[in-house]
């Protein structure tokens, strides 16, 4: 077996971006294979004992974040592109294709055991994501192909060689993906646009920046151009297209600052392109965003959110109520700050859903400084809290720090997740009409549709009618529980004048 090590090194760009890169020529997969469809496993291995590239079926795995699902999306699109069929199972699957995260190490461990499981089971596996790109000699990995996070679109031919028993490692860093790339949605209703890779941030916990690198933001032309381009798409006989579009990153707010640009004015560009479509059943969804760099933009995402044509959500993570902890995660921003921001939006976005992540048992958090972050917990109740409890990432500054003991991280994720537990963030929408814009979800027993209001607050539709899926209709709400609302369907799907 032939190790090809790091192909792309004389191509290596250090993390240069794609400036200038339209959106033109996007070809959607939508999850239907290119190549023949009657092509029986045998005559499958036929063909590539003869070496006929693009011929065979593969197996893929995502872990993480929205932008790290994209990538998987562009990835498979390629591959399908290129003539390989999505295995129904995998273990029919002539090859494994798997993409981590680094976030958790939950994930972590969890993609380190679908590596082995395809090992075992003598598949060639090819990983990809933040895993191998922040550490490059992880055991477990030595026998596996590895692609980069910049290198995504050099899938094909690393499939290519692991197919032929060749083990290639292409980790160098080089100009961005193109966004117009092909792509084979795991949901057909939601694009994901990625805006930016990287962050401009030294979280003392965090490792994505030792995958992902310095802040490197696509031209916004770019982006508004893919944009374009999916509000274009018109429903077919292969399936609806993409009612929502998710723009992703690690952080959205430091959008730009690379380019001499900000999100604010991204945002007003997108948000009239969706305008300019007259489409009401199509809606923009903003990723996490990060307080310091929306602090003097916070006008402009305002605006961009009451415009009709973006949900009214912000995922805003604070991490922690104590400005001491905050220092010590080097989070570059005060809990002052973080409440201006935060004040700014619920006032100037009526009905904003405002998600928030925290930390529990960060090692130099004390019992006052805890305290402190269930204070601001109560103080605005936020609807989407997300608890973590500490858990060192190696080769981080707070993997060196002396840990609190596991009993003391454990009670107070407890007590925050118990005080959550205690109220109701969508009571006031009981005995109201709203906008629902319908997914493709269904409930757990299939008997009810599933949707999201204008502030992304998700609507279980009695009765089930996938008639609506892909639609935007009004619904009357009827109860309210912790994490949804029921309602039913009062108005049918809206027109543009009705916007």
């Amino acid at each position: 077996m032939e190790d090809i090590e790091d192909l792309a090194g004389a191509d290596a760009g250090g993390g240069e971006r794609a400036a200038g890169r339209g959106g033109g020529g996007v070809v959607l997969a939508r999850g239907r294979a290119r190549g023949p469809k009657d092509e029986s496993p045998a005559v499958a291995a036929a063909a590539r004992q003869d070496g006929v590239p693009g011929v065979g079926s593969f197996w893929s795995k995502t872990f993480g974040c929205s932008h790290n699902v994209s990538d998987g999306e562009y990835m498979e699109g390629a591959l399908v592109e290129y003539g390989y069929r999505m295995a129904e199972t995998k273990e029919e699957a002539d090859v494994w294709l798997v993409n981590s995260c680094t976030v958790k190490d939950p994930s972590q461990s969890a993609f380190l055991h679908v590596v082995e499981q395809g090992q075992k089971l003598g598949k060639p596996v090819v990983v990809a994501g933040c895993v191998p790109q922040a550490d490059r000699k992880l055991k477990g990995l030595e026998k596996t192909s590895v692609l980069g996070v910049t290198q995504i679109d050099r899938i094909v031919e690393v499939v290519e060689q692991a197919l032929k028993g060749n083990t290639v490692r292409l980790l160098g860093k080089k100009e961005l993906p193109r966004l117009d790339m092909p792509k084979v949605r795991k949901n057909k209703l939601v694009e994901i646009v990625p805006l930016s890779t990287g962050c401009l941030g030294s979280c003392t916990y965090c490792k994505t920046k030792h995958a992902r690198g310095k802040l490197g933001s696509y031209d916004p032309d770019a982006i508004v151009a893919r944009v374009e381009n999916v509000l274009a798409e018109e429903d077919d006989e292969d399936g609806l297209a993409a009612r929502e579009i998710w723009l992703a990153s690690e952080d959205t707010g430091a959008y730009g600052r690379d380019l001499g640009t900000n999100l604010g004015s991204l945002l007003e560009r997108l948000t009239q392109a969706v305008a300019a479509r007259g489409l009401p059943d199509r809606m923009l969804r903003l990723g996490m965003t990060n307080p310091p760099f929306i602090l003097a933009q916070l006008d402009r995402i305002a605006a961009a959110m009451r415009s009709g044509h973006m949900f009214k959500f912000l995922h805003m993570p604070v991490q922690s109520g104590s400005n001491a902890v905050l220092d010590a995660m080097r989070r570059e921003y005060t809990v002052e700050e973080f409440e201006r921001a935060a004040d700014y939006m619920l006032k100037h976005v009526p009905g904003l859903t405002l998600a928030t992540d925290i930390i529990c048992g960060f090692p130099t958090e004390t019992e006052d400084d805890f305290d402190e972050t269930m204070e601001l917990v109560a103080k605005y109740k936020f609807p989407v809290l997300n608890i973590s409890q500490f858990y060192p990432r190696p080769g981080t500054p707070a993997a060196k720090m002396k840990r609190l003991q596991t009993q003391v991280v454990k009670d107070r994720s407890r007590r925050i997740s118990a005080y959550f537990e205690t109220y109701m963030p969508h009571e006031h929408l009981v005995g109201k009409t709203v906008p629902c814009w319908v997914s493709e979800e269904v409930s757990r027993d299939g008997t009810q549709s599933v949707g999201h209001t204008d502030a992304y607050v998700k609507v279980v539709i009695t009765p089930r009618d996938d008639a609506l899926q892909g639609k935007r209709v009004f619904v009357k709400v009827s109860e309210a529980s912790k994490f949804h609302v029921a309602a039913s369907v009062v108005s049918g799907p809206a027109s543009a004048e009705e916007m």
